[in-house]
């Protein structure tokens, strides 16, 4: 039969596993809630990064449409020289020309925020990649408190049926 002090002993260490199995409970809830946030914010930056992709093709699409007309604009300033008697064409060549460069203004401008975002993204991504490596490692860590803990369980276990075979 055990003694108080043995039976004070397994009971105590059987609380201190309580509480350390409540501890590694409470590390997983918060990483599960971690996974869920990050699975949220890795959504969003999917979302955005199609987002990011569809515009580019646009400001891809627009930028080859410009220097089109860029080109057409070129070939219009060509003709003005050759046709000096068409004043009236090469004004609206000129407002055209006008136009094309606020546009191509507002292109740039547009470029220059998706580069932005891009670079958001992908420090978000960065982050992600860091905050997915350190859930990771708890998890690992989580599995071998797990491990540990299942030991001395197994430990406790043998050394409860030693004590019976021993009273017996």
């Amino acid at each position: 039969m055990l003694t108080d002090e043995q039976l004070k002993k397994i009971i105590s260490a059987n609380e201190s596993l309580q509480v350390q199995l409540a501890d590694v409970n409470t590390i997983l809830a918060l990483r599960e809630q971690e996974i869920e946030i990050l699975q949220a914010e890795l959504d969003d930056t999917t979302a955005l990064r199609s987002k990011l992709t569809g515009q580019l093709g646009e400001i891809e699409s627009i930028q080859h449409a410009l220097d089109k007309k860029q080109q057409a604009a070129r070939g219009a300033e060509e003709r003005e020289i050759e046709l000096h008697q068409e004043l009236s064409g090469m004004a609206g060549l000129n407002k055209d020309y006008n136009e094309l460069m606020q546009d191509y203004a507002y292109l740039q401008s547009q470029y220059k925020d998706v580069l932005a975002q891009l670079s958001v993204l992908n420090e978000r991504n960065s982050n992600l990649q860091l905050i997915a490596g350190r859930i990771g490692e708890l998890e690992s860590k989580l599995e071998n408190i797990t491990q540990e803990r299942d030991n001395l369980k197994g430990r406790i276990s043998i050394l409860e049926t030693q004590k019976l075979m021993k009273e017996l």
